[in-house]
């Protein structure tokens, strides 16, 4: 008869005398037969933002963002070139469209006719926009937070990267955030975004010890320090715990605690980071935030008084340092829900210092940069975005978890403000300020998720691709506000 092994969880650890534990590493009877851990590796769910259109206005090139290729092997546009090294984990979703209410009732997930911040809540929470309100719904990352956040100290991160609104002479009205909950009361209310790096970074780390390292509790550090042996004092289980493993497992474990007794011979210590058997580590402060720019504004003729001086706080290192620490988080399981914000609703950040355009984000698609103008220029401030969006799936797909990658238990989407097309509230042709021809990212593989392919998705909502997001990462239903289904291809 075949002798059955029971799985173990892939944080058990070998317990003593006075409280002291061993960390064990990696071992096969914590797998299942597809290298991912027995109990199940938890799920990681992160949405981005960028707050851009597709398409510039009279433009009648809608973007140089969707793929010209369907299916595998799709082709990379100007906007999305700088996914060229993690295409494999990114799959892109066209053919989308959010309803505007066109002179009458805001239709199911749909929006009013004004544009900006209209489109928040269809396209985070999947309800129609209301009158007073950015969202009228608790939003995708919320939601899955319910679900999945378990007992890691941070039920969700909630960043963004644009330091400020940047234009003096008007409020945000909502721009400046992406996630909303609903409180005690039933109440829809907006979480305020974490913006500076150094902040979050205290958060997350600043008194976080990760395991394996070198702090530990009062009883087993005076043991440590007597030079008694945390081996000897876990014999106990240590002996238990053979009988449970396989002949490969043993020799691993018995390797393993030989060069935990070779370090406590030497140096006495606690076990090292290599009993962690995972790539959870505490990184370095990122030192303070970089001094917050100005804002635009209006001189006594009412010209705008932006200059490349105005409207940046030194964003491009901002959005490198969210990005790591949302992947160390989700790696030491800080968190398993992010969401971040590149640039607001409308966004007013100076683009000069980061694409070369004289102009704010938002203004490079009304034509702000005389000498940059039309979609191919609004599809540089896209690809600015997506190089940071690329970098962060990077980290995640080289980051092991077990035999599998952090990739392999997450998923992420990347959503923008608008499409580019017909503009309800003044009629007008290929606008910015559209939802028609919509698109998004979808990357990572968590619950079956198969990357790597362009979806057409015709009559679809973002927010479909949403709710595919939330099943893949473990979230049970087909609906999210009043938009109902998925994207089935994306599994496919």
């Amino acid at each position: 008869m075949k002798k059955t092994t029971k799985r173990m969880n892939r944080r058990a650890m070998l317990r003593g005398l006075g409280g002291v534990a061993v960390g064990l590493p990696a071992l096969e009877v914590m797998l299942d037969g597809h290298g991912a851990f027995a109990q199940g590796a938890p799920r990681r769910y992160v949405v981005c933002f960028t707050g851009t259109s597709l398409g510039a206005d009279g433009d009648p090139l809608h973007n140089d963002y969707v793929p010209s290729t369907v299916g595998a092997n799709y082709d990379l546009k100007s906007a999305l070139a700088p996914l060229g090294p993690v295409k494999s984990e990114v799959s892109v979703v066209s053919g989308l469209a959010i309803p505007t209410a066109n002179g009458m009732a805001i239709p199911a997930g749909g929006r009013r006719d004004d544009f900006h911040v209209s489109s928040l809540s269809p396209l985070l929470a999947g309800v129609r926009s209301p009158a007073n309100t950015a969202s009228a719904g608790a939003t995708s990352d919320q939601l899955v937070a319910e679900a999945i956040a378990g007992n890691t100290p941070f039920k969700s991160l909630v960043y963004r990267v644009q330091v400020a609104w940047y234009l003096s002479v008007s409020a945000p009205y909502g721009r400046d955030m992406i996630s909303y909950k609903k409180d005690g009361t039933g109440k829809i209310v907006p979480i305020p975004p974490t913006v500076s790096p150094l902040d979050a970074w205290k958060a997350l780390f600043n008194n976080f010890t990760p395991p394996g390292g070198t702090t530990v509790d009062p009883a087993a550090d005076r043991l440590l320090r007597a030079r008694k042996s945390v081996l000897d004092l876990v014999s106990g289980n240590t002996l238990r715990l053979m009988p449970r493993l396989g002949s490969g497992d043993r020799q691993r474990l018995q390797r393993h605690f030989d060069e935990l007794r070779d370090l406590e011979r030497r140096i006495a210590a606690v076990p090292p980071p290599a009993a962690m058997g995972n790539a959870c580590s505490k990184p370095a402060s990122p030192g303070p935030d970089s001094p917050p720019g100005g804002a635009q504004g209006v001189d006594a003729g009412g010209n705008n008084t932006y200059t490349t001086n105005l409207g940046y706080s030194g964003e491009e290192e901002r959005a490198r340092i969210f990005c790591d620490l949302i992947h160390m988080a989700l790696a030491c399981d800080l968190s398993r829900v992010a969401s971040l914000q590149f640039t607001m609703f409308q966004s007013h950040m100076n683009m000069y210092p980061l694409t070369g355009h004289r102009c704010d984000c938002h203004e490079v698609g009304h034509g702000g940069d005389v000498m940059k103008k039309g979609t191919l220029a609004v599809s540089q401030v896209i690809a600015w975005h997506m190089k940071h969006f690329a970098y962060l799936i990077g980290k995640l797909k080289d980051t092991a978890e077990g035999a599998a990658r952090l990739i392999d238990n997450t998923v992420l989407v990347m959503l923008n403000e608008g499409g580019h097309g017909l503009d309800t509230a003044t009629g007008k042709q290929n606008s910015s300020h559209s939802t028609e021809n919509m698109a998004c990212l979808i990357a990572g593989r968590a619950g079956g998720l198969k990357p790597g392919k362009h979806v057409v998705a015709p009559g679809k909502h973002p927010a479909n691709v949403l709710v595919s997001a939330m099943n893949a990462a473990g979230v049970s239903g087909g609906a999210l506000g009043e938009v109902t289904g998925g994207i089935p291809e994306l599994f496919g």
